[in-house]
């Protein structure tokens, strides 16, 4: 890697204002390097897929929410237990209100399947969520602040009876500091399950992703800093539930 490269990738916190996204994976404790946008996609090989910029995405309907913009596929995959750990790293954040959610979606029982996989559709399925952890709307403690306080790392487990094959991993970031106008963040990276469970997640917990999130969504379009919203001490984050790794086998 060149040491012009390098220069600009410790750059751009100064260069680009306001936002970011997930840099760099540890998975099951092995560091994995992500996509770096602002920077040819020539000569990059990772197991994320592409993103050109830190823009946040506000349009619900638009495809790009799958993984990203353009959401290309990842020149690799990255191999991993059932029930390992899997931790993002974010280069900065800057807002502290709003959810924290990881997805996965299963793209088909080959290693490389996710690499035909766009990802649109009913397959999207949460394995952890945060949203706000104590205190009001407006003040209190969010899963984004807790982010930031943590070295800007979040982590979550992959459920240990998961069946095997592969998955696409969706890390978003909703931030809710414009009012009425909620911005979404997602980047996404290609995994391939191993282990002995076959554990699928039921219908009721499955989302179409572009489809979740709605314009009319009164948690997502919301003044956090007028009454009585910002005194609010309760907030519940949209679609389905979390899938633990129980329920419906095959």
């Amino acid at each position: 890697m060149s040491f012009l490269f390098l220069s600009i990738i410790f750059a751009l916190p100064c260069l680009v204002f306001g936002h970011g996204g997930v840099w760099n994976y540890s998975i099951a404790n092995e560091w994995r390097p992500g996509f770096f946008p602002y920077y040819p996609a020539e000569g990059q090989s990772s197991t994320q897929r592409h993103w050109i910029d830190f823009s946040p995405i506000t349009d619900v309907e638009t495809p790009t929410l799958v993984c990203n913009n353009p959401g290309s596929y990842a020149e690799e995959y990255a191999t991993v237990a059932a029930g390992a750990e899997i931790a993002a790293y974010y280069k900065g954040w800057p807002h502290d209100i709003g959810p924290v959610i990881v997805w996965m979606a299963y793209c088909g029982s080959e290693p490389t399947s996710c690499s035909s996989f766009n990802g649109t559709g009913r397959h999207w399925f949460k394995i952890a969520q945060s949203g706000l952890l104590s205190g009001t709307v407006r003040e209190g403690l969010w899963a984004q602040g807790q982010m930031i306080a943590n070295n800007y790392t979040w982590s979550a487990t992959i459920p240990e009876t998961l069946k095997e094959g592969a998955y696409l991993l969706r890390h978003e970031l909703v931030a809710l500091h414009v009012p009425f106008t909620p911005e979404f963040y997602p980047e996404c990276a290609h995994l391939y399950v191993q282990g002995s469970g076959n554990g699928v997640p039921g219908d009721e917990f499955l989302a179409s992703i572009p489809g979740v999130w709605k314009d009319d969504e009164p948690e997502l379009h919301l003044d956090i800093y007028t009454e009585p919203t910002s005194s609010r001490t309760e907030w519940a984050i949209p679609g389905p539930r979390v899938w633990s790794g129980s329920g419906d086998t095959e």
